[in-house]
């Protein structure tokens, strides 16, 4: 594609075919020029003293074991009468589909001030071979919308609903169908900072929409669209002191009271905005060459991060790219999904070392509105499979999509549910595979599982997008 740049065709020729045509994914990519991935530790050497002197504290021992002990919300079954309005979010895929839902308690459920983007498990997590992730746990991601009274913490961001001033993973004693077992708590994700005079500093997430998740043994990994994959440690989870008192002077905290504020002795505390816990980040990964764009001219750059799963076989990082009607239009080079090795990502995260990551296989598409891609490879034939959901422009719709890579067979398209968001791969007590997902908007709010065997049939014809 450099070289068509080069010749400085006209954009037409250059332009990806989407609107009206056949789908495509075509695996089997040379992935030995794209752009790699650059791990950079973050300074993490104010949290241990931190915690000795009782800036952070814990139930019982940093770590995950306090948050599912101390679980405050509640999820309802698609069929209790809270899940009343957010029903109407899943009702067209409900009636063709065999799939199971669960609406969020309250102002979880109601407010669009936080919304869910990305979805894992401790299925996922265990993964990792010998890894014990502690409970049986579905994990989402939510932003927090930059808003007037929010944005303090995160000066750079403007007041702007699209724009994001926080993220918050929530962890949910996985659901049943029968209404029971779905308590949850949301953990603040922050960043360390370099400690000062006062000790351990920390500040939220901004700017990051945190469109994908993945947690692989101890580690969540977060999507950072513009640049590459966030890391945090499941084991670095802290309690924070008098959260709801860590305003200013004792006052109720605010959710702009996010690390260091002022206590009533003049000294400085640390607060989460209200939150219980915090979970630290302990260092990110950036491309090298640096940059993204939603309109490329080159395969092998501008790479971006817009959703993330785990590929189970091979323990590979699936990251995928979102483009809208516009960025289709403009491109001159496919959307990429590429799988990424996890051994290698764990290397560098565990020795700190900045030797760059080469992705283990890249695959192209002309699919329109990504929000989320989940592969394996074909049990028969060995051939990469993708599940892809996307949303439709214009409205709330979305599809959800099936392709096995070089069996000559058209993509099959499956009516999902309105306005996913990323999906993450599991399976049930019978082995029975399954797909999850997120509907993002408050009150048709539902978390989402879907049965992979009831989407990858063979279309009549080739549907087009």
């Amino acid at each position: 594609m450099a070289a068509v740049a080069a010749l400085a065709l006209p954009t037409t020729a250059r332009a990806i075919g989407w609107d009206g045509v056949k789908p495509y994914v075509n695996g089997g990519q040379s992935a030995a020029d794209l752009q790699k991935l650059v791990f950079t530790p973050t300074d993490t050497s104010g949290i241990d003293p931190a915690y000795a002197a009782g800036q952070l504290s814990a139930d019982g021992s940093p770590g995950l074991a306090q948050v599912y002990a101390h679980t405050n919300h509640q999820m309802y079954y698609k069929s209790n009468a809270k899940c009343a309005g957010a029903r109407s979010a899943i009702d067209a895929a409900d009636a063709k589909y065999t799939l199971a839902a669960w609406c969020f308690d309250g102002s979880e459920e109601t407010s669009n001030r936080w919304l869910p983007q990305a979805v894992t498990s401790s299925q996922d997590a265990e993964q990792s071979s010998g890894y014990d992730a502690g409970g049986d746990e579905v994990v989402t991601v939510w932003r927090q919308e930059a808003l007037s009274d929010d944005r303090a913490r995160c000066p750079g961001v403007p007041n702007d609903t699209g724009r994001s001033v926080g993220l918050r993973a929530t962890f949910i004693q996985r659901p049943y169908t029968d209404g029971t077992h779905s308590a949850f708590r949301h953990v603040l994700l922050v960043v360390p900072g370099a400690p000062n005079s006062a000790g351990l500093t920390f500040s939220p997430i901004c700017d990051v929409h945190g469109g994908g998740a993945s947690w692989f043994g101890p580690y969540l990994f977060v999507a950072r669209h513009g640049s590459g994959v966030m890391v945090f440690d499941t084991r670095r989870t802290y309690l924070i002191p008098n959260e709801t008192t860590c305003g200013p002077d004792g006052a109720a905290s605010t959710p702009n009271d996010v690390g260091q504020v002022t206590n009533p002795s003049g000294g400085a505390q640390l607060c989460a905005a209200g939150y219980r816990y915090v979970m630290f980040e302990v260092g990110s990964f950036h491309t090298s060459p640096s940059g993204c764009s939603t309109t490329p001219d080159d395969v092998d750059a501008g790479l971006c991060f817009s959703s993330l799963a785990l590929q189970w076989s091979g323990n590979q990082l699936v990251t995928a790219e979102y483009r809208g009607t516009a960025d289709m239009t403009a491109s001159g080079a496919p959307v990429r999904i590429v799988n990424w090795r996890m051994s290698d990502l764990v290397d560098r995260i565990q020795h700190g070392t900045s030797t760059p990551v080469t992705a283990a296989s890249l695959a192209t598409t002309n699919f329109e509105g990504i929000q989320g891609v989940v592969s394996r490879p074909n049990t028969t034939t060995g051939h990469q499979e993708y599940f892809i959901a996307r949303t439709l422009p214009g409205g709330h719709g979305s599809e959800l999509w099936y392709e096995q890579d070089s069996d000559g067979v058209c993509p099959t398209p499956g009516t999902f549910v309105d306005d996913t968001e990323s999906m993450a791969y599991w399976h049930d007590s019978a082995g029975n595979a399954h797909l999850w997902t997120l509907t993002e908007y408050a009150n048709t709010r539902m978390l989402v599982r879907v049965y992979t065997k009831e989407y990858n049939g063979k279309p009549s014809g080739c549907p087009t997008q």
